[in-house]
């Protein structure tokens, strides 16, 4: 619903409702004032007042005007939506699948080109097309910002700036610069003026619009709203950046790279940070499948149709990730022997025949992509992020993965980051490890000291949801159900009495994960990816309520049964 829009002009949109309006008002207004004198006359002067009103609300608030835009369009495509569901209702799911297939095919294109006209919030939330977004700021005007921000002239600061911007997003714009000082290549990220304000009116329509349709969305909602505000201090970006720098440099700084902020430099509207010399992940990736068809002498875009269509078909099976990630480590060591060895064979004839002859030039290692290898990295890194720092990005869509020249992952934009008390973290944990273990007991334990509350207290239910947040959401968990007819059921099975701000954020990361993993036809069960890291957050966590005086804290009577039983079990591996 996020990417809903409509793409004509504001005044076609008032001029229909407001033609109808007049003509049935006149109408009404004649009949009334026959009958009723001067009650007639003072209801066609509210009338005319009210149309005025609007009308003019429309002309000088530009929220106003957004929200009409939004609602003229979103809300007859969920109406469209929803009366499929109900004629579906007892239909064989094959063919409720080909008619919303159908609803899709119709809407995505008019969603996606409208959304990229209305920009701001909805934007934001087709995070894959981030990157088509025009330039957002006049020319001259970043360095203007960045002088007005710094209070500093812009030749005293940088020796070199690129005025096109290298990266264009929902909220600004970024550019390539060079220190003066250092000599350092950095990247600038400036926000446009008045970002701010057309966010906070999207994000009030939206969720207008889920407290009228969905009202079980409103509590996420409302965590979501708090962190998205967060991006437009980039201050606290810039902070946020160096903190997560530190947390997970140290122990995977050979699979990823984070850049580094120069707070000094930033501003709440400008941010300088170490530039990344890497290509966006979708980039990298379509490269592949460029390079792929050519072997197969196809164009890229018959290989793209080909693959969507595979995974349209009834008996399409995702690929586990981890089984995908050791068959590509596989193919990649025979086609490194393969170059090895015709390496050697070039050697021997560069050092006898080639000292006489033409010597041979050697073959390049080919790097496969590694599609299900890239993602478990970036699963284990944010798994690290959350249980173990307590402090995570909550955004980890394509368009902030970059692929490095030496085979790391880049990864940028910290503006989302949220941030865990012990007792959420290590209870998060606890939910990680009840879910791979499919303890439907044990997970609903976890989730009351968590503070979740339904209204009838159904394990079973509470277990599902939890599962598809947190870990997948095949059929097995959802019972065949789309995403909303899911969440439907469960509302009418045991509603939600009381849902933790706190388990909001990791769950929309692993929703997120999944989303990319899903796009390549990769199945992902985060609670399995990330049921090491939780086991051994556990286990130390055990260990420090053990030997403090938190003994009798809310941590340890929470979540002792799964605490002792993660230490026993380490116990027992140990010896």
């Amino acid at each position: 619903v996020f990417y809903f829009s409509h793409g004509g002009k504001i005044n076609h949109v008032l001029q229909i409702p407001r033609r109808c309006f007049l003509s049935d008002a006149a109408t009404e207004l004649t009949i009334k004032k026959q009958k009723g004198g001067w009650f007639g006359s003072i209801l066609g002067m509210l009338g005319v007042l009210t149309v005025g009103g609007v009308s003019y609300r429309l002309s000088t608030d530009e929220g106003s005007r957004r929200s009409v835009e939004f609602w003229s369009t979103a809300f007859p495509i969920y109406l469209h939506y929803r009366w499929v569901e109900w004629r579906m209702t007892n239909a064989p799911s094959r063919e409720a699948e080909a008619e919303f297939d159908r609803l899709h095919d119709q809407y995505a294109p008019v969603a996606e080109a409208l959304t990229l006209k209305m920009k701001g919030f909805y934007l934001k939330n087709a995070q894959t097309m981030q990157d088509e977004v025009p330039t957002s700021l006049e020319p001259g005007q970043a360095r203007r910002i960045v002088e007005e921000s710094t209070g500093r002239k812009f030749e005293d600061i940088f020796s070199e700036f690129d005025d096109e911007p290298c990266g264009s997003a929902s909220i600004g714009q970024v550019h390539r610069a060079r220190l003066r000082s250092t000599g350092q290549e950095v990247a600038i990220k400036v926000q446009a003026p008045g970002i701010e304000q057309k966010f906070r009116a999207d994000i009030k329509t939206i969720k207008d619009f889920v407290r009228l349709a969905m009202p079980q969305h409103l509590t996420p909602m409302d965590e979501i709203e708090k962190q998205f505000v967060t991006e437009f201090d980039y201050v606290g970006e810039a902070e946020n950046l160096n903190e997560i720098y530190n947390n997970i440099m140290p122990t995977f700084g050979d699979e990823v790279i984070i850049p580094k902020a120069h707070t000094s430099l930033c501003s709440k509207n400008v941010l300088v940070m170490d530039y990344l010399h890497g290509k966006r992940f979708i980039d990298g990736v379509k490269d592949h499948f460029r390079k792929f068809a050519e072997m197969q002498g196809k164009s890229f875009e018959e290989i793209e149709k080909e693959q969507i269509e595979l995974m349209k078909r009834p008996d399409f099976k995702f690929k586990d990730i981890n089984a995908e990630n050791s068959t590509v480590q596989k193919y990649q060591r025979i086609l490194d022997a393969k170059v090895a060895g015709i390496n050697f064979m070039k050697t021997c004839y560069n050092y006898s025949l080639g000292w006489v002859l033409q010597p041979m030039e050697y073959n390049q290692r080919e790097v496969l992509l590694n599609l299900a290898g890239i993602i478990a990295t970036l699963s284990k890194v944010h798994g690290h992020e959350i249980m173990v720092n307590g402090a995570f990005n909550g955004d980890p869509h394509p368009g902030n993965i970059l692929m490095m020249p030496d085979g790391r992952l880049g990864l940028i934009d910290y503006g989302q980051v949220k941030r865990l008390p012990d007792e959420s973290r290590v209870g998060y944990a606890a939910l990680i490890v009840a879910l791979a273990d499919e303890d439907v007991d044990k997970t609903w334990e976890v989730l009351q000291g968590l503070g979740v509350k339904s209204k009838y207290g159904n394990h079973d239910i509470q277990y599902r949801l939890a599962k598809f947040w947190n870990d997948n959401n095949s059929k097995e968990v959802t019972g065949g159900r789309n995403l909303q007819q899911f969440i439907d059921w469960v509302e009418s099975e045991d509603p939600a009495d009381q849902l933790p701000e706190d388990l909001v954020m990791p769950g929309r990361v692993s929703f997120l994960l999944r989303a990319v993993g899903n796009a390549f036809g990769i199945d992902l069960h985060m609670a399995k990816l990330w049921k090491p890291i939780a086991e051994k957050v556990l286990a130390e966590n055990e260990e420090r309520v053990h030997n403090s005086k938190m003994r009798k804290s809310n941590l340890h009577r929470r979540y002792s049964s799964i605490l002792y039983r993660k230490k026993s079990m380490f116990e027992n591996e140990e010896e």
